[in-house]
């Protein structure tokens, strides 16, 4: 009997490192032997009860392998493979199996038993095991721990042969988050071996700056890398300054390595016999050099493995934290990676190194920045938990061309997200995906990036379109605070720009404000005749730095302006320079972006009265005597201050202390006011920063709890429809299982004659419809068997010969007809799911009927949904404005969709549903037609392979 699941996997350790966890076979029992004989007493006497035990009989015992009455498990580490772990269940009856663990002396407290515990009961669940037992000695203690902390609820008896312990199989909610959390900590450790190191190699550092070895040595000496560093090259006695080494030498824990591809795994066996925790590895010639290069990463990643060393790359361009206690810049790039707030994670090399360069153009700066290459072992999942605890780093960016478990990215992304904005560039967006599905959901689905996209949306993540959209918002969320609203004040000295800026602040979700009747009197009386102050605001294109900078604090304070976006068209008597000075003056409680419409280098504009470019020479604003300009700027200033204390930072995440601290303090002194050349592109960075605060302003929503759903009844259906084979259910089986989750039909009967159909028309009464059911197909009207509107038993009956005839002549003979009762009229809409091996189940919602792909306004998202996610995929279909017109009942389309599901989450036998058409009215929402088709589902195992 083959285990369920993929439980032969690499698993990280709560110290960074890696273990080995797999099904035992009965070969293990020599190394088993031996990992009970080097226990100490104390271990084998809680393990055993005693001291005694036959080691030999124990070892062949537990090396019994998967068997009807048991399961066993396995840790190995190091490249012997030493056995450090066992873990096994023994059947107590079918539904009950009593767990037992043993951990090697000097592995414990690394969590290995939790691991083992959560990969037996997943195996047991699926097995029909319901409940686990154990037996602790009293004196047990920290296996007693193991199970009380393991989020399983425990129940805890004592009995003559010590303390009994017992808990479901089942994952609950509280077990999955204690799991959750144990592959946080094993990430972040992991990540600090590559990024926090106390010492750094450079193997193949060399005396040749074009070399990328010698590259990346001079750029980590040249910004003086607070920790140990050697080059390694064995024909060099100094590189640089320093003494080289002719290979790497105990103490070092992060190596970069820079050798020829062949060389690779032999300086990672010296690696890992040196104790190295970490390996950089820059050199190419892996997963892109076909067999050969498949065979290298095999056996580069196997030395990792055994040794427990995680790795970034191969092929990579390496990894950089500008943190002032470590500054490592452990790349081949560029020297100059500029220090700031972002930690950016890229897949390709050259979009890294396009993306520093674009973050000093615009004056941001990065936290952090890892290359990943191949990804073979440390991905962007680890990463991004790194993040979210790292003080340093405020925004995460990413460019993905994979995802290693796309639903682990969607589990870290949505718990980063709520604190720290994050942005992606997906590369791929085609799919020819669509010329295999069967269904209309799963042509929708599969012919675009539409997963990628709901699994974005529900993880609160910022789908960008390309590196400058990426760097445009990640300026705006790095710099400036979260607007609370999407009222924005533009204020410019030349009309065109201020019209292009208005609509496309609109086209980003944004709306140019309309100023209050107070704030229009006071610009009106300081500005010249000429000005427009209604909202936007347009200034004469002479206006001084000191009132452009005047006016944008005044409308800051307006109740209907929630940013601002000031746009300078440079003139002869007016620098942009002298403008980015007296912008930096300001200090705003709300995000404030500057367009800067000139020949030449854009101003880098830092509050706190300093600019990258001649910030010495603007005068202050209350310099010189009364003026307009200046009693506009005193006026302005007073309602600046007084709108911070009207700012609400709810929406930034705040905690209550905080939200009072940064709403009295306004930006922090030395943030960048983003700057652009082209006021579209600030609008649409702007729109980004507004999309992602109503998100994170927006509670979480739970998927509800359905109490009239009939789970038992589903699993039945579909287990029938697998023990012959999967495929497309009967049309009975379909009606059974969506009436298991409140999902009804239109009122129909199933016969196997045309006489039939028309006494099944004449019981229904009124008009019916009349699809034929043949083998295969799957699309009844493009085959030409159904009809509609059909009235009384004579037409019925014809109508049914017809189709007969029709699909005869196909080489579908019909194997019976539905009658159905013909739904009141409305919009034909589409619900369906489609499950994605990587994504799971990914539920469409859209316009329905025969031309549903040919229309493609769908929306998707991962399932389960909550109420709250099925009614913004429908408030997003371009086919809304059908709904409303009609009246329709948008609020049972959305129960449709969450009941949907709730069957696929459920049962992930599920392979494609479709439910079209979906005939919406005032009156509800039928379900017209439907199929369904049953594949045996890929169970994913609780701990994915390290890194995905």
């Amino acid at each position: 009997m083959s285990a369920p699941v993929a439980a032969d996997v690499h698993i990280a350790l709560r110290d960074g490192s890696t273990a080995h966890v797999r099904p035992v076979v009965p070969a293990d029992a020599p190394a088993l032997r031996t990992f009970l004989q080097n226990l100490s007493e104390n271990s084998r006497w809680l393990r055993f009860f005693s001291l005694g035990v036959n080691l030999d009989k124990a070892a062949e015992r537990a090396a019994a392998g998967d068997r009807p009455e048991g399961y066993g498990l396995i840790v190995t580490t190091g490249s012997e493979k030493r056995v450090v772990a066992h873990a096994v269940f023994e059947l107590e009856r079918p539904d009950r199996a009593e767990v037992a663990f043993a951990v090697a002396d000097e592995m414990q407290g690394r969590g290995l038993a939790t691991v083992l515990l959560a990969h037996l009961a997943q195996v047991a669940s699926a097995r029909g095991v319901t409940t686990f037992t154990a037996t602790v000695l009293p004196e047990n203690r920290r296996m007693i721990s193991v199970f009380r902390e393991s989020g399983f609820p425990v129940e805890v008896h004592a009995s003559p042969d010590g303390i009994e312990i017992v808990f479901p199989t089942e994952l609950g909610a509280d077990a999955r988050r204690r799991f959750e959390d144990r592959d946080r900590v094993a990430a972040v450790a992991a990540v600090e071996r590559v990024l926090r190191p106390r010492s750094v190699a450079v193997v193949g550092a060399s005396r040749r700056p074009d070399s990328f070895g010698g590259a990346t040595f001079r750029h980590i000496l040249g910004n003086d890398f607070r920790g140990e560093l050697h080059p390694v090259n064995p024909n060099a006695e100094f590189v640089g300054s320093r003494r080289a080494v002719s290979r790497v030498e105990a103490g070092v824990d992060l190596a970069i390595v820079a050798v020829p591809a062949a060389a690779v795994p032999g300086v990672a066996r010296e690696c890992a016999e040196a104790g190295v925790a970490a390996l950089v590895v820059i050199t190419a010639g892996f997963a892109e050099a076909g067999a050969e290069g498949a065979a290298r990463l095999a056996e580069l990643l196997d030395v990792c493995r055994a040794s427990g060393m995680r790795l970034v790359g191969p092929n990579c361009m390496g990894v950089v934290n500008t943190a002032p206690d470590v500054s490592l810049t452990a790349t081949f790039a560029r020297a100059d990676v500029p220090a700031g707030t972002i930690g950016f994670v890229s897949q390709s090399g050259a979009f890294g190194a396009a993306a520093i360069d674009g973050a000093s153009r615009r004056g941001i700066g990065l936290s952090a920045f890892v290359s990943l290459g191949d990804k073979a072992d440390l991905s962007s999942n680890d990463f991004m938990q790194y993040w979210e605890q790292d003080p340093s780093t405020e925004v995460v960016a990413l460019y993905l061309e994979s995802f290693g478990n796309p639903r682990k990215f969607g589990r870290v992304a949505r718990r980063l997200a709520r604190a720290k904005p994050v942005l992606a560039v997906k590369a791929g967006r085609t799919s020819a995906g669509a010329r295999a599905a069967s269904s209309h959901t799963g042509a929708l689905i599969a012919a675009s990036d539409s997963t990628v996209d709901a699994l974005f949306a529900s993880a609160g993540v910022i789908r960008c379109d390309g590196l400058d959209d990426l760097l445009d918002a990640a300026a705006v969320l790095a710099e400036q605070p979260l607007p609370s609203g999407s009222g924005v004040a533009i204020v410019a000295n030349a009309r065109g720009p201020l019209v292009v800026c208005a609509d496309a602040c609109a086209d980003a979700g944004l709306e140019a404000a309309t100023l209050s009747e107070a704030t229009q009197r006071e610009l009106a009386e300081q500005l010249p005749p000429e000005s427009v102050v209604a909202g936007p605001v347009q200034l004469v294109a002479g206006a001084s730095p000191a009132t452009f900078a005047a006016v944008a604090g005044r409308v800051a304070a307006d109740p209907a302006v929630d940013a601002v976006i000031a746009i300078f068209v440079e003139h002869i008597a007016t620098g942009a320079d002298d403008v980015a000075a007296a912008l930096a003056a300001l200090s705003l409680p709300i995000p404030l972006l500057a367009v800067f419409m000139t020949p030449g280098n854009l101003p880098v504009v830092l509050r706190g009265g300093a600019t990258g470019r001649r910030a010495a020479d603007a005068p202050p604003l209350d310099q010189g005597p009364p003026s307009p300009a200046a009693r506009l700027a005193a006026a302005a200033q007073s309602a600046v201050a007084e709108a911070k204390t009207r700012w609400s930072a709810a929406a930034h995440g705040l905690t209550p202390a905080a939200r009072a601290a940064d709403s009295a303090s306004g930006p922090p002194a030395g943030r960048k006011i983003p700057t652009f050349r082209a006021p579209e592109r600030a609008a649409h960075a702007l729109g980004r920063a507004a999309a992602y605060a109503r998100w994170r302003a927006t509670p979480a929503a739970e998927p509800p709890a359905l109490d009239d759903v009939d789970a038992d009844a589903a699993a039945a259906i579909l287990a029938g429809a697998l023990a012959r084979g999967g495929g497309w259910l009967r049309p009975d089986e379909v009606e059974a299982l969506l009436g298991a989750y409140g999902l009804a039909l239109v009122e129909q009967r199933r016969v196997s004659t045309p006489a039939a159909a028309a006494k099944a028309a004449a019981e229904l009464g009124g008009e019916v419809a009349l699809k034929g059911i043949a083998p295969g197909v799957v699309h009844k009207a493009q085959a030409g068997a159904v009809q509609l509107n059909l009235s009384g038993p004579t037409a019925v009956k014809r109508a049914a010969n017809e189709i007969a005839a029709q699909l005869d002549a196909a080489g579908t003979p019909v194997a019976e007809f539905l009658v159905q009762r013909m739904a009141d009229p409305g919009v034909e809409m589409l619900v369906g799911v489609l499950t994605d091996e990587r994504f799971g189940p990914v539920v469409a919602c859209g316009a329905g009927g025969g031309f549903a792909e040919v229309l493609g306004d769908v929306q998707v998202r991962l399932a389960p949904l909550a109420r709250e996610d099925a009614l913004d995929m429908i408030s997003r279909l371009r086919s809304l404005p059908l709904l409303s017109r009609a009246n329709a009942d948008i609020e049972a389309l959305a129960d449709i969709a969450v009941r949907v599901g709730a069957l696929a989450d459920a049962h992930p036998a599920i392979a494609e549903l479709d439910l079209n058409p979906v005939m919406v009215s005032a009156e509800g929402a039928p379900v017209v037609d439907a199929r369904v088709r049953v594949a045996p589902p890929a169970v994913q195992p609780v701990f994915p392979a390290v890194g995905r």
